[in-house]
């Protein structure tokens, strides 16, 4: 009785562990903003700006550096598209926090759209609760076996 608790305890954890997706401390997004001059807004997670961040703007097809230096206090970089060039990657880094993306020359960036932040944490309350809903499910099965 007493190993198949243990069991079943383990068998939650595993679980537990391996559809936790990987902690990010400081999670980092670049967004386009404007398509005449390339206006770029790096943040944190909860719109906190990357302020006075480093950043490099690359060819994406040839990685060619284009243009580097540091966002203004609210996150914000800009720079004029380069004739020829459709793709930037533009990657911005703050004390080893780094964000990146691919924005295309005629508008938009190729990254998938994210959750919320109240949203990731409102799914991670669902997973937890249906997690402990299968274990008591499994445990009033076995008590009235």
């Amino acid at each position: 009785m007493r190993s198949s608790k243990i069991i079943t305890i383990g068998i939650l954890l595993v679980l537990c562990m391996s559809l936790t997706p990987a902690a990010s401390a400081h999670r980092c997004y670049v967004e386009q903003f404007n398509a005449d001059e390339i206006v770029v807004k790096a943040f944190y997670d909860g719109d906190a700006p990357m302020g006075l961040a480093e950043y490099q703007v690359l060819n994406a097809e040839t990685d060619e550096v284009l243009y580097e230096g540091e966002t203004d206090e609210d996150g914000f970089l800009s720079f004029a598209p380069v004739e020829g060039v459709e793709q930037y990657h533009v990657t911005v880094d703050q004390f080893g926090h780094m964000g990146e993306t691919t924005i295309n020359a005629i508008g938009g960036s190729n990254e998938t759209a994210e959750l919320p932040l109240f949203m990731r944490i409102f799914t991670g309350f669902g997973y937890l609760l249906g997690i402990a809903g299968i274990a008591m499910v499994y445990t009033a099965k076995k008590e009235n076996n």
